[in-house]
């Protein structure tokens, strides 16, 4: 498990990714309900209030209320659909989404007291879902984007992450970074949530390549279905 000291100092009370030791935790996995429950007592929470959704690479982003509590995880309450962030004010309500490779991005305004986690995938980085998220943040809480901090989480880093030649002309004609086939993921939503009005000194980025890393699942260097957790709570 790795945590993100940074962000709750300023009172989160957990921003955190779980790695290869605590299991698989994709949704679908067989064991995953138990890796997912030993991961969040670890961090102080309730698996069970978990609020998850099907990501599927685009650029919804969803509210979640207390009435969401669960979502995903209990019986009767599914997950969001076809939802790639999530936003929330509500205290101790546990965000969670899955990634190996993608990158989580966190958002915490610690004025208005609100928060989004976000997967962000190469298509939902080329259109600009970071945005998207900091965007609903203040339409749903009046957080104002200068009072935002973000923090870009373990991922496929710009070292590892090598594409088809289309892939990366397509990835710099949107004007986005890329160093002959190499994609920066990490560049790219930095950039994209200073654009957004987030301040260049509050976007932290944890520097951590899930690909090269072996702490931590990875979809191209091992395949399968084995993800890590991103997890976040006000």
């Amino acid at each position: 498990m790795i945590r993100f000291e940074q962000l709750e100092a300023l009172g989160l009370t957990i921003a955190a990714m779980s790695d290869r030791a605590d299991g698989d935790c994709a949704a679908a996995a067989q064991g995953a309900a138990g890796a997912r429950r030993e991961f969040c007592a670890r961090c102080g929470l309730d698996a069970g209030g978990l609020v998850c959704a099907r990501q599927v690479h685009g650029v919804a982003v969803v509210r979640a209320n207390e009435t969401d509590r669960g979502r995903g995880v209990c019986s009767g309450k599914p997950r969001f659909d076809a939802v790639d962030a999530m936003v929330t004010d509500v205290e101790g309500l546990p965000l969670a989404i899955f990634v190996a490779d993608c990158v989580p991005v966190y958002l915490f305004d610690p004025e208005r007291r609100a928060t989004a986690l976000v997967h962000a995938g190469r298509e939902g980085t080329r259109r600009r879902i970071g945005p998207e998220a900091v965007h609903m943040l203040s339409r749903e809480f009046a957080s104002r984007p200068c009072d935002v901090h973000a923090l870009i989480g373990p991922s496929a880093g710009p070292c590892c992450y090598e594409v088809s030649p289309e892939i990366a002309h397509d990835f710099a004609q949107a004007g986005l970074p890329a160093r002959g086939r190499h994609l920066d993921l990490w560049e790219a939503n930095a950039r994209q949530l200073v654009a957004a009005g987030v301040p260049e000194d509050q976007v932290a980025v944890a520097g951590i390549c899930t690909i090269c890393d072996h702490r931590f699942h990875s979809y191209r260097r091992d395949g399968g279905s084995a993800r890590n957790m991103a997890l976040l709570a006000l």
